[in-house]
């Protein structure tokens, strides 16, 4: 059975990269077809994001899919890490973090993740704008 087959039009879940959203879109069950995307989830300033019934996103590479989606009731955010960066890497620091695989950027969520595991264009944007705050070397 897979994690979002029960979902509903109206439910409030979470994402890792985007915070708290709402479904707003269902494919019936006639229509959808195995490890296709299913249902839409909007997140504020009206970002969208399909996923599959496993709560693959629809900006994720098939080589490093994860599920980045969760029921609300289901997440226990008391012992995740939120807090700001203590330093500001410099442009050259967030290349070679990058580089070496253990380089975390801070999702509009709040929640730090690995760059690899997130979607490319928020990277994109904070270093076009210059957002170092925004990056920090992987804690171990």
């Amino acid at each position: 059975m897979h994690y979002f087959s029960k979902v509903k039009v109206g439910e409030e879940v979470f994402s890792l990269v985007f915070g708290k959203g709402v479904v707003v879109m269902i494919l019936p069950k006639k229509n959808r077809i195995e490890g296709f995307y299913v249902f839409a989830v909007e997140y504020k300033k009206d970002k969208k994001v399909y996923y599959t019934l496993e709560g693959f996103p629809n900006w994720c590479s098939s080589d490093g899919c994860m599920q980045t989606v969760f029921y609300m009731k289901d997440i226990d955010l008391t012992d995740t890490d939120i807090q700001p960066v203590d330093k500001i890497l410099s442009l050259k620091q967030i290349t070679k973090y990058k580089d070496r695989g253990n380089l975390e950027i801070r999702c509009p969520s709040g929640i730090w993740r690995n760059v690899d595991v997130t979607p490319e264009k928020i990277m994109k944007k904070a270093l076009k704008k210059e957002q170092y705050f925004l990056f920090r070397k992987e804690k171990n």
